[in-house]
C-alpha cells in the first residue's frame, strides 16, 4: 500500500529540523533549540488563572461530550471576551470550540473550497495555510510579503493574484513567522479588494495580546471589515501560554448572510468530530473570568527583553537583514547569501545546526518569498539567546566569500 497523493509531497519545516537535531544530540551535542513557538518548552508556566480553573472543571465533572459546535458557556465567554476587546457585536452562535486554531484552519478549507478553487495566502505565512491549501488541491498562491516593507502585505500584489475564483484570502497579524503587525490602512485596503471579488477573509489573531511596543495596536479584521466576510481564529495556546491543551475557536463576520452555506459546513464537520475536550472548554470559560494582569504583562516584558537582545545582536552582523518583531516570540532574519558559501537557507540552517548546535528553521519552509531566510524564537533565557548569537556570529565570520 502507498501513501496517498495528498499527503506523499507535503512537508512541515518547523518539526522536519528536528531529525537532524536528534542526530546531532546523539553525537552527545547539547543543541541550543530556537526551532519551535512553545513557551512552556522554554520555562515560561501556564497561568494559575488557567490551571486552577481546569481543576475546577474536572471537580464539577466536566468529562461528557459537548455540544460539537461548543458548550454554550464557551461559546458565551469567548464572544464576551472578543467583544470586550474590539466591540465586535459577535454572539455565542458565531463562535465555534476548536482543537486549536489548527482544527480550524483544516475545517475551513474542507467547508470552503473544492479542489482548484483559488487561495491566497502571506508569501511567508504559518505552513498550515499553504498545507492544508495543498492538501485539498487548491490552486494556491503567495502575495508579497518582504523585509524591506516590514513584512507587510502588498495588497497591490494582492489585488493582482485575485481572480472569480478566489474563496479565501488568509490574513496573519500579529504574524508567525515574521512578528510583524499589520497597520489598519493595509487591512482595511484588503478589505476592499476582497469585496470586490465576493471572497472571504480569513484572520488569524493568535497573537493579538503579544504586541511588545508601546504605541502599537492589533486591529481584528472583523472590526473593519464592513460587509466583506470575515472568519478569525484564536485560541490559549500563546497568549495565555497553554500550548498542549489545543483549545482554539473560530468566529464569523457576516453581516450580509453571505457565507451561510459553508459555515454551516463547517458546523457539520463540527458534529463528525463530535466535539473539542469539555473540561478545557469549561477551564477556559473560567479563566476568561478572572484578571490577565496577573502574568501577561510580565509575560510581555520578558518577551521585549528578549526580543530586543536577539534583533539587537543579529543587526549588528553583516549580511543579515532584520526587521525588529513587534509581536509574538519570533524573528525573521535575511541571509544576504551572495556574501557567504551557502547555496541556500536550507544549507545554512543545517550547517548552523551540524558545526555549531543551533537549531532553526529554514525560511523557504515558509513560503516562496522566505527563501534565503530562517525563524528563530526569542522564547530561551538571555543568556541562551547571547551563546546562540555567539555561535551565529562565529558560523557567518568563518563562511564568507
Amino acid at each position: 500500500m502507498k501513501i496517498s497523493d495528498r499527503t506523499a509531497s507535503f512537508s512541515y519545516a518547523i518539526r522536519d529540523v528536528l531529525a537532524v537535531a536528534a542526530e546531532v544530540e546523539s553525537q552527545g551535542h547539547r543543541v541550543i533549540k530556537l526551532n519551535i513557538g512553545d513557551p512552556i518548552k522554554y520555562g515560561f508556566k501556564t497561568p494559575k488563572l488557567l490551571t486552577e480553573s481546569l481543576k475546577y472543571a474536572e471537580e464539577e465533572n466536566y468529562n461528557f461530550y459537548a455540544d460539537s459546535q461548543g458548550l454554550l458557556e464557551f461559546r458565551e465567554a469567548i464572544a464576551d471576551y472578543e467583544n470586550s476587546k474590539y466591540n465586535l457585536g459577535i454572539t455565542p452562535k458565531e463562535v465555534v470550540a476548536t482543537a486549536g486554531v489548527s482544527e480550524g484552519i483544516q475545517m475551513t478549507f474542507m467547508a470552503f473550497t473544492n479542489p482548484k478553487d483559488r487561495t491566497l495566502v502571506p508569501g511567508i505565512h504559518y505552513p498550515s495555510y499553504s498545507g492544508n491549501s495543498n492538501i485539498f488541491k487548491l490552486d494556491t498562491q503567495y502575495y508579497k510579503t518582504v523585509v524591506e516593507d516590514n513584512f507587510y502585505p502588498d495588497p497591490d500584489h494582492i489585488r493582482s493574484l485575485m481572480t472569480e475564483n478566489t474563496k479565501l484570502v488568509f490574513l496573519n497579524s500579529p504574524n508567525n513567522p515574521t512578528g510583524s503587525v499589520y497597520p489598519e490602512k493595509i487591512i482595511k485596503e484588503i478589505v476592499d479588494i476582497v469585496g470586490e471579488y465576493d471572497a472571504c477573509i480569513v484572520s488569524d489573531e493568535t497573537y493579538d495580546k503579544l504586541i511588545l511596543d508601546d504605541g502599537l495596536e492589533h486591529i481584528a479584521t472583523a472590526k473593519v471589515a464592513k460587509d466583506v466576510p470575515v472568519i478569525a481564529y484564536n485560541g490559549f495556546s500563546k497568549v495565555f501560554l497553554a500550548p498542549g491543551w489545543r483549545l482554539g475557536y473560530a468566529y464569523y463576520h457576516d453581516p450580509e448572510g453571505k457565507i451561510e452555506e459553508p459555515w454551516e459546513g463547517l458546523q457539520k464537520l463540527t458534529r463528525l468530530r463530535l466535539s473539542a475536550s469539555t473540561p478545557l472548554q469549561k477551564a477556559g470559560t473560567e479563566a476568561l473570568k478572572k484578571d490577565q494582569s496577573s502574568y501577561l504583562p510580565e509575560t510581555v516584558k520578558q518577551l521585549r527583553d528578549r526580543r530586543d537582545l536577539m534583533y539587537g545582536r543579529l543587526a549588528e552582523m553583516d549580511g543579515i537583514n532584520v526587521y525588529k518583531p513587534e509581536a509574538a516570540f519570533y524573528i525573521f532574519p535575511i541571509l544576504e547569501l551572495e556574501k557567504f558559501k551557502w547555496k541556500d537557507d536550507k544549507e545554512f540552517v543545517f550547517d548552523f545546526l551540524r558545526k555549531k548546535h543551533v537549531l532553526s528553521v529554514f525560511g523557504s519552509g515558509f513560503g516562496p518569498f522566505g527563501d534565503s531566510g530562517f525563524r528563530m524564537v526569542y522564547l530561551p533565557t538571555l543568556e541562551e539567546i547571547d551563546i546562540a548569537m555567539n555561535r551565529l556570529e562565529d558560523l557567518l565570520n568563518e563562511n564568507r566569500i
